[in-house]
């Protein structure tokens, strides 16, 4: 989870009383990022994706409808596996399910530490990113693993932590997305801490 306890020298982000890692998911080894389909996933954190494989994690990608792998090329994520469940809009209830199940099938038996979760944050009429949301945040309780929710915009009044895109990330994010893309990526802190 994105923690208030940061190792030393990890620079931070003060948030009210907590101390936020200044990029997402930063110490995580391996990311799984689940989302209800892949251009959303790029429009909201495909600069921290490519930060994430070049700074050398293994990154996966489960997406509950569809995933265009030329887009994902497009923005430097082309060896990136992705796991498409090709589950129809809008979302059924028992969608939650699947989508549980698809990350535990990724994530593994045992995935060891270092374990990172990339989930969409809650919006007001989207259930389809909240059954997406609901499986993640289960699933990184189980591991014990780190969880962090992109969203569209940076809230107001949540704690939240910016992502600005530079050089290649920003320029394979806007030939994957389009001019209007984002280059500052919004994340909803968990502030709880994993044991």
């Amino acid at each position: 989870m994105i923690s208030e306890l940061c190792e030393p020298g990890t620079a931070t982000l003060r948030t009210g009383r907590h101390r936020l890692p200044e990029t997402p998911l930063e110490r995580a080894s391996r990311v799984v990022a689940a989302a209800v389909d892949g251009a959303e996933l790029l429009a909201e954190a495909g600069g921290l994706l490519q930060h994430l494989v070049t700074g050398g994690a293994e990154v996966e990608i489960v997406v509950a409808v569809d995933a265009d792998t030329r887009l994902l090329a497009r923005c430097g994520l082309r060896s990136v596996p992705v796991h498409r469940l090709g589950l129809r809009r809008p979302l059924r209830a028992d969608a939650e399910d699947d989508l549980l199940a698809a990350l535990s099938e990724v994530v593994g038996f045992d995935p060891g530490p270092g374990l990172g979760i990339l989930a969409p944050g809650e919006l007001v009429d989207r259930p389809d990113r909240a059954a997406v949301a609901h499986a993640a945040e289960v699933a990184a309780a189980v591991y014990g693993a780190e969880i962090a929710r992109s969203l569209p915009a940076r809230p107001a009044a949540a704690p939240s932590t910016g992502y600005l895109l530079e050089g290649p990330e920003a320029a394979h994010k806007r030939y994957a997305v389009g001019q209007a893309a984002s280059l500052v990526e919004s994340f909803l802190a968990d502030l709880r801490v994993a044991r």
